[in-house]
């Protein structure tokens, strides 16, 4: 019996480490697979420690690219990218070390530039204050800093009623 268990933990290594490979994934989608593959969760952690001492799965490396990805690709800011992370269970400290990676620049140009796309799908609309709701709203759900919504939106649009 013990034989069988071991080749079943075997086999749910080789397929997670496959599932590595295809993909950054986080050590909390790893654990939930192999307890998907018929581990029990002593034997799911047990896994996924062998997998992280691989190399196959790193939080850090997955926090990188995952911020790095969602905010070029999704064009999401960094309260929606957090938000994310934390379901990831990542840890806090990771989280803002990879938000802290981003551009500050690029991430106020990203800022302008969705809000000329927002604004410019809105011309239909002929007030103002609708427009401006609707767009610092898109920007909102995007998980832009409302602050910084707010400040681009005013420099942007001082001049006009």
């Amino acid at each position: 019996m013990k034989s069988e268990d071991s080749e079943q933990l075997q086999q749910a290594k080789n397929k997670a480490a496959r599932y590595c490979v295809g993909a950054e994934r986080s050590p909390h989608q790893v654990l939930t697979k192999l307890q998907l593959y018929g581990l029990e969760l002593e034997d799911a952690l047990v896994a996924l420690e062998s997998l992280k001492e691989a190399n196959f799965t790193n939080e850090k490396r997955f926090v990188s690219a995952f911020v790095n990805d969602k905010f070029i690709f999704n064009k999401w800011g960094k309260i929606k990218i957090a938000i994310e992370l934390r379901k990831h269970k990542i840890n806090s400290s990771l989280i803002e070390e990879g938000l802290s990676t981003l551009d500050p620049a690029n991430y106020e140009l990203k800022i302008e530039e969705l809000i000329d796309q927002k604004w410019g799908q809105l011309q239909t609309e002929e007030k103002f204050l609708i427009k401006k709701k609707k767009t610092c709203q898109f920007m909102f759900s995007k998980g832009f800093e409302s602050h910084l919504v707010l400040a681009r939106f005013d420099q942007k649009f001082k001049y006009l009623p």
